[in-house]
């Protein structure tokens, strides 16, 4: 079976060779040089502005200061046991308790955990959070998510832009979509398609071993699905798979 790791690669490479192939079956030449312009930006857009496109759309901000929580040294402790690098700690404001991980290539990774999730959590439960998260960055998982989130949402990107070009809007109050309408569907295909509940069940049950406790792991996450559901959070689109749970509560 195919590491994580090694299936990035092949989903980019996979990606990359999608829009030459495309590119030159739809224009011949000038198809070939747009396809591979995309597959560059692509490429550009996932190693040098993901982590900063992601953390920006949750208004997330880089803990500095005191450490009441020791959030610092559980990281550290749980990051050497993982034989990673410890990765930025990252504040949202929110009341939703959640937490969700954030790595491109060989960047230093970002943990984001909500304000709510430190109101509401012990400890113990903190430290099964925090190890949950960070075998998602032991295992790529975290970078992972973010090419597939890039690839669907800069698909409903297109979508926006060539719906805004549509003639028809030009000349009706009511403005269609027709080009986000059929590219919105593929993007959620992408997610649903790459990410799959092994992928989930496997990162626990590394977890659970990593606190020597299946119990603790699991209360949480059953803690943290009520409590997603009792005030969700709304999240851009193709994003919900990053969280440690369905932050919309199931919607």
């Amino acid at each position: 079976m195919l590491s994580n790791g090694t299936k990035v690669w092949v989903f980019l490479l996979a990606t990359c060779i999608g829009f030459l192939v495309l590119g030159e079956h739809l224009g011949g030449r000038l198809g070939l040089l747009l396809g591979l312009l995309c597959a560059v930006a692509l490429n550009a857009l996932v190693f040098f502005w993901g982590e900063t496109r992601i953390l920006s759309q949750f208004q997330a901000r880089k803990w500095v200061g005191t450490d009441p929580w020791g959030l610092q040294a559980r990281i550290s402790t749980l990051s050497r046991q993982l034989s990673i690098s410890p990765p930025a700690l990252y504040i949202v404001e929110s009341p939703t308790a959640t937490a969700f991980s954030v790595g491109f290539s060989a960047r230093k990774p970002c943990l984001c955990l909500t304000t709510g999730l430190l109101e509401k959590l012990n400890d113990e439960e903190l430290e099964a959070v925090l190890a949950q998260q960070l075998c998602h960055v032991s295992r790529m998982d975290s970078f992972f998510f973010g090419v597939t989130s890039i690839l669907a949402n800069s698909l409903m990107s297109i979508g926006e832009f060539l719906d805004r070009l549509w003639p028809a809007n030009f000349f009706f109050e009511k403005k269609q979509k027709p080009f986000l309408t059929l590219l919105s569907p593929l993007g959620w295909l992408i997610v649903r398609g790459v990410v799959n509940r092994s992928t989930y069940y496997e990162n626990d049950r590394t977890a659970a071993n990593l606190i020597a406790s299946r119990e603790r792991l699991g209360e949480v996450l059953w803690r943290l699905e009520g409590l997603a559901q009792a005030r969700p959070l709304d999240v851009p689109p193709c994003t919900a798979h990053f969280f440690i749970v369905n932050p919309e509560g199931g919607r």
